[in-house]
């Protein structure tokens, strides 16, 4: 009797074993990670006198067509198509701001190559609208006069936002 109990708790165990393998398989095939791109409505650009830092203005990116159950994993900001404008001096990148559709806003560094990626907004609704605007300063120096701005235009920037369904 000892030994039929002892083979038939042997089985459940082996049994239990797989049926938590098949269930985390599920379920990692059911949280998989998905991500959408989308461009800017408008182009961003910021243009400052020599030594002045300043903000550019806000943009807005539309993932209205995303779920309503779909939770960010990671965001990042496309400004790789960069373009000179003004006179003297270069903006120098420092950070970027971003407000999630909830309302979080999170500054991070400026990435490199002028491509940002966070993941601050974990967990946070990816669906809705959401906004962006760059910090920067003039490097010229103020003496090479007043009168020159410099400044750097974004054309069309891109969201990515990488997502999972809740």
């Amino acid at each position: 009797m000892l030994k039929s109990m002892k083979k038939v708790k042997r089985i459940l165990a082996v049994a239990l074993v797989f049926t938590m393998l098949f269930a985390s398989q599920v379920t990692a095939f059911a949280a998989g990670t998905d991500s959408v791109t989308k461009t800017a409505n408008k182009d961003m650009s910021i243009a400052l006198m020599p030594g002045v830092t300043g903000d550019s203005n806000t943009i807005t990116f539309n993932l209205n067509s995303l779920p309503d159950n779909a939770i960010v994993k990671e965001v990042k900001i496309d400004c790789s198509n960069a373009s000179v404008i003004g006179g003297k001096g270069a903006i120098l990148p420092q950070n970027i701001t971003i407000t999630s559709p909830s309302g979080e806003t999170h500054t991070v560094g400026w990435g490199r190559g002028n491509v940002t990626t966070t993941n601050l907004f974990v967990a946070e609704k990816a669906a809705g609208t959401w906004y962006v605007y760059m910090t920067g300063t003039n490097i010229a120096s103020p003496s090479s006069g007043s009168a020159f701005i410099g400044g750097t235009k974004y054309s069309r920037p891109k969201i990515t936002v990488n997502y999972i369904l809740e």
